[in-house]
C-alpha cells in the first residue's frame, strides 16, 4: 500500500534517515503543543512494532482507520528485531513517533529518555480516561513512574484462561472443569486423566510458569526499601506447593522431565487435557487449520479461594509518543483513532482483547474468529484482571526468572523450602550483580 511502507532491519537506519518526518532529535521542551492542530500537509509517522501485534493488525486498525479520517498522513511501519532494537534506535539518534509495546517495556523506554507525558495532551484533547478499563490505567501510571505521569495509553490486554480437551474427559468419564473453580479443585481433575493407555501417555494439566501462579496474588518480587529478593514467605511457599502437587501427579513427568506445554501441543497433539493460556497469544499463534482438530472449550482461569474471580494480574498493551516527534498533535490522533470504540469493537472481534472498560466488546470477543464459535467465551471474563503489585522496582523479572527455574527443581524432586530458599539466593545474587 502507498501509504504503509514496512522497513526491514538490514535498511533500518538509512530508511528512516531518509523518510521519517516525524522525528527530532532537539529538546522537546521545544516542541511541546500549544494547541490540537492537525497539519493538511502530507505526513510520515514512523511507527515501531515493539511487540505484541501483527503488521496485518496495525494496517487493519491502525494504518486504514487513520488514513479514512487523516489521508495526509502515511506510515513508516518499523519491527523489533537485530540492529532494531529500542537501544539501537536511541544510539542511531533515530526514534519513531509512535511506539507499540507493552507495559512491562514501559521502563526499558524511560530510560532511554523516549516517552512523553500524555498527559497535557490528554487534557487539551479532553481525552476520557475513565472509558479504559482502571486496571490498564493505573498499571499505566505505576510503569511511568507513580507520580503522576502518563507515558502511554492501554490499548490491548491479555487475559488467561483455562482450555480442556473435551474427548479425555470423556474418555475417561470425568466431568469437565467449570467457571470459577479453585487450582486444588483442577488439581485433583489432572489426576484423574492423567494416565497412559494403548501407549498415549495423557496429561492432566500442563503447569502454568511459578511466575504466572503468583500472578493470580498480585504478589510482589522484590523489597523495594532493601531492593532484596522477597520471595522466601507464605504466599511464595503457596505457589510452589501447588506447582509441585501440579508436577507430583503420578504419570505426569515423562522421561524427559517437560513440565510446561504451549497451546499448539494442546491442539496438535490431542493428548493434554487442560492448559493454561493467555487467550490473545493463544489465538494469534494457533493454526486455524488444526484448532478444531479436538473438541474444546474454556473456562474461566482457576486462582487460589480467597481470589475466585480474578485471574492473573493486568498485563496492557501500549502505545506512546516519543517526545522528540515534530507531530505531537498528529500522532495523539492516531491514538485517540486506535482507542476509539469503532476500532476497538472490530480489534476485539478479532480476538485482541480491547483496554478499554465497554462490556459490549466481551460479548463481541473473537466474532470474527471463526473456531471460536460456540465457545464459552463469557467464561474468559469471569476471571477478571487483577492490579499490579506497587511499586514495581528493576529487579523484578531478576526475580521471576529465578521463581520460574526453581520449578526444574521441583521437578528434579527437591523440596519446596530449600527450592524456594536457593531461588532467593540466586536471585539476590544477581540483584547485586545488576548493581554493580
Amino acid at each position: 500500500m502507498k501509504w504503509m511502507r514496512t522497513v526491514s532491519s538490514v535498511i533500518l537506519v538509512a530508511a528512516l534517515a531518509g523518510c521519517s518526518q516525524g522525528t527530532d532529535t532537539k529538546d522537546s521542551t521545544e516542541n511541546v503543543p500549544t494547541k490540537n492542530e492537525i497539519t493538511s500537509e502530507p505526513i510520515t509517522l514512523t511507527l515501531y512494532q515493539h511487540a505484541a501485534i501483527s503488521n496485518e493488525e496495525i494496517d487493519k486498525f491502525i494504518v486504514q482507520p487513520v488514513q479514512k479520517k487523516y489521508p495526509n498522513i502515511s506510515f513508516n511501519i518499523v519491527r523489533k528485531g537485530t540492529g532494531t532494537n529500542p537501544e539501537d534506535l536511541v544510539a542511531a539518534g533515530i526514534v519513531p513517533d509512535l511506539i507499540y509495546t507493552t507495559d512491562a517495556n514501559t521502563p526499558l523506554w524511560r530510560e532511554l529518555d523516549v516517552p512523553e507525558d500524555l498527559s497535557v495532551l490528554i487534557k487539551s484533547n479532553n481525552f476520557d480516561l475513565s472509558r479504559f478499563d482502571s486496571n490498564a490505567i493505573d498499571a499505566v501510571k505505576v510503569y511511568s513512574g507513580g507520580k503522576g505521569a502518563i507515558y502511554a495509553l492501554p490499548v490491548a490486554q491479555n487475559i488467561a484462561a483455562l482450555l480442556y480437551n473435551k474427548d479425555i474427559f470423556d474418555k475417561f468419564a470425568v466431568p469437565y472443569p467449570k467457571d470459577g473453580m479453585t487450582w486444588d479443585e483442577i488439581i485433583q481433575l489432572a489426576r484423574k486423566v492423567t494416565k497412559t493407555e494403548n501407549g498415549v501417555r495423557y496429561i492432566g494439566l500442563s503447569p502454568d510458569t511459578v511466575s504466572r501462579l503468583g500472578y493470580g496474588l498480585s504478589l510482589p518480587y522484590v523489597d523495594p526499601a532493601t531492593n532484596k529478593a522477597a520471595i522466601n514467605n507464605d504466599n511464595w511457599k503457596k505457589v510452589l506447593t501447588t506447582m509441585k502437587e501440579m508436577i507430583d501427579i503420578p504419570g505426569f513427568l515423562g522421561e524427559d522431565k517437560k513440565i510446561t506445554y504451549g497451546s499448539s501441543d494442546f491442539f496438535k497433539n490431542g493428548n493434554i487435557a487442560m492448559l493454561t493460556a493467555w487467550v490473545p497469544d493463544m489465538i494469534a499463534s494457533t493454526d486455524p487449520s488444526i484448532a478444531d482438530k479436538i473438541p474444546w472449550d474454556f473456562v474461566s482461569l482457576p486462582n487460589y479461594p480467597e481470589a475466585i474471580g480474578t485471574g492473573r494480574i493486568i498485563t496492557p498493551h501500549t502505545i506512546m509518543l516519543n517526545k522528540q516527534s515534530k507531530y505531537k498533535n498528529e500522532a495523539f490522533q492516531v491514538m485517540s483513532i486506535f482507542t476509539s470504540d469503532e476500532v476497538q469493537a472490530e480489534l476485539s472481534k478479532s480476538g485482541k482483547i480491547s483496554a478499554l472498560a465497554k462490556t459490549d466488546f466481551q460479548t463481541q470477543y473473537g466474532a470474527n474468529v471463526p473456531y471460536l464459535q460456540g465457545k464459552n467465551i463469557s467464561g474468559i471474563f469471569k476471571s477478571k484482571t487483577r492490579p499490579i503489585n506497587d511499586p514495581l522496582t528493576e529487579y523484578d523479572a531478576l526475580v521471576r526468572s529465578a521463581l520460574d527455574a526453581a520449578a526444574k527443581e521441583l521437578a528434579a524432586g527437591k523440596d519446596v523450602n530449600t527450592a524456594l530458599r536457593e531461588a532467593e539466593e540466586k536471585a539476590n545474587k544477581a540483584i547485586e550483580e545488576k548493581a554493580k
